[in-house]
């Protein structure tokens, strides 16, 4: 069966767009997304799925490539340390249970931007809705109230809006008291300390 017409469940729907799948099903119950229903469950083409890819998602191009079943071998595109270093409940505590899956969007997209000199990202709001299923507004307000806490800027140069993740980043637990098993430096083998996604979001 080509790529282009194979059906996905929400699980992996959700993996591929990283949107919860309660979200992904009112999509589906709404019309916003075309899907099919089989038994209590849903299916949705991997074609129907092209316009929320962002063209620059490198997992889009490597499925695109390689096919489906290359979905599961895709890391997660933001440090596992960060989840466990206490930022989620903060954020979510301070702003609302929006705030870290918004946040967290982020740093997916500067993951797979790399490292500009800069540091900034362009983005734009629409996009962001489409992947996190929040309102412009809604997000626009979570997009300021991080900058306001010192976790990105937010910059527009030549009518386009950039976004930089503040580093070191400030969370309530050190990544030295993290577990190695959840993404942290407590008990990592020396070999590791030189990877760069441990790293990464720690130094200015």
């Amino acid at each position: 069966m080509d790529t282009q017409e194979q059906l996905l469940n929400l699980k992996e729907v959700s993996a591929l767009l990283k949107i919860n799948t309660e979200v992904l099903r009112r999509w589906l119950r709404s019309g916003k997304l075309a899907g099919l229903k089989v038994g209590s469950d849903w299916r949705v083409k991997y074609s129907d799925l092209e316009p929320l890819l962002s063209s620059s998602n490198n997992n889009a191009k490597i499925i695109k490539k390689k096919g489906l079943n290359t979905l599961k071998k895709l890391s997660t595109a933001s440090p596992k340390w960060l989840e466990y270093s206490g930022l989620p409940r903060l954020l979510n505590d301070k702003h609302g249970p929006e705030t870290w899956p918004i946040f967290k969007k982020l740093l997916e997209f500067d993951f797979d931007a790399g490292r500009p000199a800069n540091r900034l990202i362009a983005y734009n709001q629409k996009e962001l809705s489409i992947v996190t299923g929040y309102d412009v507004d809604f997000i626009e307000n979570i997009l300021q109230a991080l900058a306001n806490d010192g976790y990105i800027t937010l910059s527009i140069q030549n009518n386009i809006q950039y976004f930089s993740i503040v580093s070191p980043i400030k969370t309530p637990k050190l990544i030295l008291d993290i577990e190695y098993e959840k993404g942290g430096i407590n008990g990592a083998p020396s070999p590791a300390l030189s990877n760069p996604c441990l790293r990464r979001y720690l130094e200015s």
